[in-house]
């Protein structure tokens, strides 16, 4: 049954001083039914022995083209109520009203209900109280004040969501890029001052720089993997590849005092097919009229690497230079992992870092400094906005956010949150709540379906479904 508890005190005045006072209106509503009740206080209320006063209830949509009448109460004099013994109600009142003797001076109350079929205006409707304070029966003279609006329930007051405590991770992590190191041809000696080799190696080292010096980062490898371009015989190529890499690893070891198993054994492309494929396929046919042919020829398996390097050379060959010029130099490359780990800290420690180096925390170390805060506050959404910042591919992180979102009415943030939020019974949940606040019912019903079986109590949002719904 959906409810509207509605506390109001309502003073109604006659042409006399002496008045009644309405209190604690209730209205609730089924599918097929609404039942509203309320006390009439009529302690102060003074009717003439031969007059009445008549209150009616009255239900109007906003637009105020369709209403509801109520049964009305009447109150009347001592002489009146005999008059109405004797020759019936007010035709005007008298299909459905309830009458009663007012005995002027004395405490009286009466509980009103009344019930009727619930319609579809009824939604966010008005309810009124339509006073005949002058007891002549005359409807147009009636007063009209309202009572309250029959708002539905706040859906917000309604749903519930399940915060999820993240489990205690590993912070491992993995840095991966390109530096596109240039070697004298034909040569496999470290240079880092030739050509642009200062700032390339600086996509390397500067990160690499940061993490040595860190009492908080263990670096656990350094892996190079060295490619080179298909011009040339591939034997030499592939002389060439990999002894760049392991010029590169044993480069960077000479800079760091850093363990020598760190360094993992230098890897190498000899020649770089992919990256060239990758290349002509993007392309322009402008640059590149034989595109398509020159890719079968990449493509080609029954071709060994030199044979497939001279086809393209002979059969196209204004296009091999530009191939030679624009392409081959970015496919010389030298690719490079590091992966690192951060140390655990305790609540304090993590408290501390949160300020400067939220990075190195775990989700799970994030929301333990969030507990410290308030719950909702602006500092504790900011914690689980870091968690998601710093992991965002975490399903906890981002569902914990999508709560926060869903608190703060931003429901679309929420519904992006929620699609890396996993599928866990709490991810689920939400899905459902989100579907609750964007009025999809059904779908609300399934989602929390698929939670309850997983072992998650979702009575809460199932109660709320019925609530927003009949």
């Amino acid at each position: 049954m959906k409810r509207y508890l509605i506390n109001i005190l309502l003073v109604l005045t006659a042409c006399a001083p002496a008045a009644m006072a309405q209190s604690n209106l209730q209205v609730s509503r089924t599918q097929d039914r609404t039942f509203v009740t309320m006390d009439f206080v009529l302690d102060t209320l003074n009717v003439p022995s031969n007059r009445y006063r008549a209150f009616t209830p009255v239900i109007k949509s906003k637009d105020g083209k369709q209403q509801q009448r109520l049964k009305t109460l009447i109150v009347s004099g001592r002489r009146q109520n005999i008059v109405f013994q004797r020759d019936g109600i007010d035709p005007l009142y008298a299909a459905n009203c309830v009458n009663i003797r007012r005995t002027n001076g004395q405490p009286q109350q009466y509980a009103y209900s009344d019930a009727m079929q619930t319609e579809p205006w009824f939604r966010n409707a008005d309810i009124y109280m339509e006073s005949d304070l002058c007891g002549c029966g005359d409807q147009l003279k009636n007063e009209q004040k309202l009572l309250a609006s029959l708002l539905p329930p706040d859906p917000y007051e309604l749903i519930a969501l399940t915060d999820v405590v993240p489990a205690v991770q590993k912070k491992e992590r993995n840095l991966h890029g390109s530096a596109f190191v240039t070697f004298v041809v034909n040569k496999w000696e470290m240079k880092p001052d030739y050509m642009d080799n200062r700032r390339e190696l600086r996509k390397i080292t500067d990160t690499l720089s940061v993490m040595a010096e860190d009492p908080n980062v263990s670096v656990r490898e350094i892996k190079i993997h060295g490619y080179a371009s298909p011009e040339s015989p591939y034997a030499h190529n592939k002389m060439l590849a990999t002894n760049r890499a392991q010029s590169l690893t044993n480069w960077l070891k000479q800079q760091y005092n850093l363990p020598a198993s760190v360094f993992a054994p230098a890897e190498a492309t000899p020649e770089n097919w992919e990256g060239l494929r990758k290349a002509v396929a993007e392309a322009d046919a402008t640059v590149l009229p034989h595109k398509q042919e020159i890719l079968s020829i990449i493509d080609d398996g029954s071709l060994a690497p030199d044979p497939k390097e001279q086809r393209i050379k002979t059969r196209y060959a204004d296009e091999y230079r530009y191939l030679l010029r624009e392409v081959y130099p970015s496919l010389r490359r030298s690719d490079y992992d590091i992966s690192f780990s951060f140390s655990d800290f305790t609540l304090e420690q993590a408290k501390e870092i949160y300020r400067t180096r939220p990075y190195q925390l775990s989700v799970r170390e994030l929301w333990d400094v969030a507990q410290t805060m308030e719950k909702g506050s602006e500092e504790y959404n900011k914690v689980l906005q870091t968690a998601v910042n710093v992991y965002p591919d975490d399903p906890v992180a981002n569902l914990n956010l999508a709560n926060v979102a869903i608190r703060q009415k931003d429901l679309l943030k929420a519904e992006t949150l929620l699609s890396k939020a996993g599928d866990s019974a709490e991810a689920l949940q939400t899905r459902a709540v989100l579907a609750i606040l964007q009025e999809k019912y059904d779908e609300a019903g399934r989602l929390l379906d698929q939670a309850a079986q997983k072992g998650l109590d979702v009575m809460k949002n199932r109660e709320a479904v019925e609530k927003l719904t009949n």
